[in-house]
């Protein structure tokens, strides 16, 4: 409205500096001459005002004129100012006084003229921004008016906006009200219609594709209605649902063993009928069952469903007992009759293996085929699969039990375990795969039978070959059995575990695998059962068993070879006494590292024979009452604690280490006599010396000799040598510390590191490297049970 103000009072301003500069220019034209000299008093140019159009003049402040005052004076000769004055005429001074006022206004003018332009911008500006700060109040005013129009337009909005959700909101619940009515009501709409469906006469209905939709809009009620008690008839329709659900699953139970019915009915004639192969019996009996299988499967999986109801789970194992039932009933005469087959086969192991294969897989192929009909049931399944196996465990039960071999059975139950049964550790750490028959749970019962019998065939064998063990005067007869060619102890067959498995002469017809005479010559005869035995039945039974047996074994192997050592103490000697025991020790603590005999902890009984004993006495006496008899009885008649045996390895490593410490001092005290029995003084300790070394030179030979005809192992004779040799040193050590060493007798008495020089060479140890040898810079009060320690861990 207002934008072009300040050009037009421009235009108006320039068109006045215009008009100025033109009568500026006529009085200098009138007052100044026409020569070329003016250029002298030339006025100084101004700067040209450049209009923008786009926004207001800016104003200029121009560099102002020195005023009159500043001028020089001027001399009034004309001869200063050539060209000047030459128009002129002043004829005196009033005439140039005249000129000069004139031409000082002149001056003057010039000089504002800039100040008089600036001033009319400054007017011109003053105006236009008054102009604007007038336009300005009227805009704001016209917003002011603007805004309170605004407010009451979202006062208005504002209350139609709520208006509109109040609206929305009222939708929104009606919409929901009559949708939860909707849901609400369905259920209970839905009776009549399933109803009428499920009153259709016969079963085929459970074969349409919309049974199962019934069945999901049954749950669906059924849970509603539990779910909603509160409603209106809710117990009512929730006793009519049950009932439609329990029909519509009834019906399923009825088609489903309507149709096994005609199908093994069809193969149940099929079979009877002559000229039947194998071929065609397992196609009959598996290939048409598999037929329909996967539909009669989709409607038992609607009942497995709905198993937390008791109702349904009986419905569902109703189905199961029918399946096992026609099953059953086409199996077992084919079961029997392959069993009495193969019953004409007299050995053992042998029927085992072939019954067991073929039950096997019959019993594959119907796990395979249960679980083309069910998806649970696994319990059941086995529990029919058990029934299946009767016919093996009626014939291979009586064949356990009359088993009189131990080979035969540990064969047996070997069998049975790394065959057919599933490893312990495997199955902790992952469950096993259903898809895959764990058909060791079916012959759990055989395997039971053959260990029991394992058990009770060991415990005999412990009995009567070890226990009550009578040997022969030949196997009394050492050393004379070392000296045949013997091959180190080492296993020939190494069975589960590492155990040796020397082979029994019990077993009559059972021909070992290796020639046992080669390799154990020299062992006594209760030694080499109670190993046979353990590597026989080591793993074969549970293992808190075989440890109880296998400490028993060991007890009673002890006691046999202890008893043998003092029949031979009674026929040959002591020596030969303590290394027969000792060597078969050895033996037998090499042997029974390998089977991991775990501690078993002692039985412990309590006796209360003192009790009864003590009651009588005070009985007897009439003065069963008495404070004193009372007293005494709580003194003398309190029970017993019996510890029945103890750990067998313990048992082992004291009996070797008391063993080993019993030859180390009877060898050593007998090289050592003198000098024990002598008193140290004059010539007869110089005599006791002597015979000592007489004793060490010819006693050591002797020593070894007995040594190299019972042990084999040179570490253990080594070791065994140097213990005695450090037992003569101790000796000898104190007898050199009693004996009167000033005396003139004894000037040739040998010190303890001569002595100990002397017995590395008289027992061979002359080698610092040898196995027990004493060094000669230290000599060290050992005793024989250094050795024994060492011999304790060979």
């Amino acid at each position: 409205m207002y934008e072009d103000h300040w050009y037009n009072a421009t235009a108006a301003e320039e068109a006045q500096q215009a008009q100025n500069r033109q009568s500026k220019a006529h009085k200098q034209s009138v007052l100044a001459p026409r020569s070329e000299g003016e250029n002298a008093f030339k006025s100084i140019p101004l700067p040209k005002v450049v209009r923008i159009h786009d926004e207001p003049p800016k104003a200029e402040v121009l560099p102002r004129s020195s005023s009159a005052q500043n001028l020089r004076p001027l001399s009034i000769e004309t001869t200063n100012f050539p060209g000047v004055f030459d128009s002129l005429k002043l004829e005196n001074e009033l005439d140039f006084a005249v000129w000069y006022d004139k031409y000082e206004e002149e001056l003057e003018e010039a000089a504002d003229e800039e100040f008089r332009v600036f001033q009319t911008r400054l007017q011109s500006h003053l105006y236009t921004c008054d102009s604007l700060l007038s336009e300005a109040r009227e805009t704001v005013a016209l917003l002011d008016d603007l805004v309170k129009g605004f407010e009451a337009v979202r006062e208005q909005t504002s209350t139609f906006q709520a208006a509109c959700e109040e609206l929305l909101s009222e939708q929104t619940r009606l919409s929901k009200l009559a949708e939860d009515l909707s849901t609400n009501l369905e259920p209970f709409g839905a009776l009549e219609a399933i109803t009428r469906r499920l009153n259709a006469p016969g079963s085929s209905i459970v074969t349409r594709p919309d049974f199962k939709n019934m069945l999901s809009k049954l749950d669906y009620c059924l849970e509603y209605v539990a779910a909603h008690p509160t409603f209106k008839d809710a117990e009512f329709y929730q006793s009519r649902y049950r009932q439609l659900l329990t029909r519509a699953l009834t019906l399923i139970k009825v088609h489903f063993t309507g149709q096994l019915r005609d199908v093994s009915t069809d193969i149940g004639k099929r079979i009877a009928a002559k000229g039947v192969n194998d071929t065609t019996q397992s196609a009959l009996l598996y290939a048409k069952f598999r037929v329909g299988a996967a539909q009669l499967r989709e409607l038992s999986d609607e009942i497995e469903k709905r198993c937390g109801h008791e109702e349904y789970f009986s419905l569902l194992n109703e189905c199961y007992s029918f399946y096992f039932s026609v099953r059953h009933r086409l199996l077992f005469p084919i079961l029997s009759k392959a069993m009495r087959d193969m019953s004409s086969s007299k050995d053992l192991v042998g029927f085992a293996r072939v019954s067991i294969s073929y039950i096997r897989n019959i019993c594959l192929d119907e796990y395979e085929l249960f679980y083309g009909y069910f998806s649970s049931g696994e319990q059941q399944l086995y529990d029919y699969l058990e029934s299946l196996s009767e016919p093996l465990y009626d014939y291979l039960r009586p064949r356990i039990m009359h088993e009189t071999q131990l080979v035969k059975l540990c064969e047996l139950c070997s069998l049975l375990q790394e065959r057919y049964m599933r490893d312990g550790d495997d199955v902790e750490l992952e469950s096993y795969d259903r898809s895959q028959l764990d058909f060791g749970r079916l012959v759990q019962s055989p395997l039971q039978d053959a260990q029991a019998r394992i058990i009770f065939r060991a415990q005999n064998v412990i009995r009567d070959d070890i226990e009550n063990f009578v040997p022969k005067p030949e196997d009394l007869d050492y050393p004379e059995r070392n000296k045949v060619n013997q091959t180190p102890l080492r296993s020939p067959r190494v069975m589960r575990g590492g155990a040796m498995d020397p082979a029994s002469p019990m077993e009559g017809d059972h021909i070992s695998p290796f020639d046992t005479d080669a390799v154990f010559q020299g062992w006594y005869p209760s030694l080499r059962k109670s190993i046979w035995l353990l590597s026989r039945i080591y793993r074969l039974v549970n293992s808190s068993v075989f440890d109880d047996l296998a400490h028993q074994v060991v007890h009673v192997c002890i006691a046999s070879l202890v008893n043998a050592a003092e029949q031979i103490r009674k026929l040959k000697n002591e020596i030969d006494s303590q290394l027969f025991l000792l060597k078969h020790l050895l033996i037998l603590k090499e042997q029974i590292v390998a089977f991991d005999i775990e501690y078993v902890r002692p039985e412990v009984e309590f006796d209360f024979s003192t009790v009864t004993e003590t009651f009588w006495d005070i009985r007897e006496t009439g003065s069963l009452f008495n404070p004193n008899n009372l007293m005494k009885l709580m003194q003398k008649g309190l029970p017993k604690v019996v510890e029945n045996m103890m750990d067998a390895k313990v048992e082992l490593d004291v009996k070797l280490r008391s063993l080993i410490n019993q030859f180390t001092e009877n060898w050593a005290s007998s090289i050592s006599g003198p000098v024990i029995e002598s008193t140290g003084q004059g010539a007869e300790a110089l005599e006791a010396s002597l015979a000592l070394r007489k004793l060490a030179e010819s006693e050591v030979p002797i020593l070894r000799q007995k040594l190299n005809e019972y042990i084999t192992d040179v570490r253990t004779r080594e070791t065994l040598v140097g213990a005695i040799q450090e037992m003569v040193i101790q000796s000898y050590e104190s007898f050199y510390e009693r004996a009167d060493k000033h005396s003139p007798e004894l000037e040739d008495l040998w010190d303890v590191d001569t002595f100990v020089v002397f017995t590395n060479k008289a027992f061979g140890t002359e080698d610092p490297d040898a196995i027990g040898s004493p060094r000669e810079s230290n000599v060290s009060s050992r005793r024989g049970s250094v050795g024994s320690d060492q011999l304790s861990d060979t």
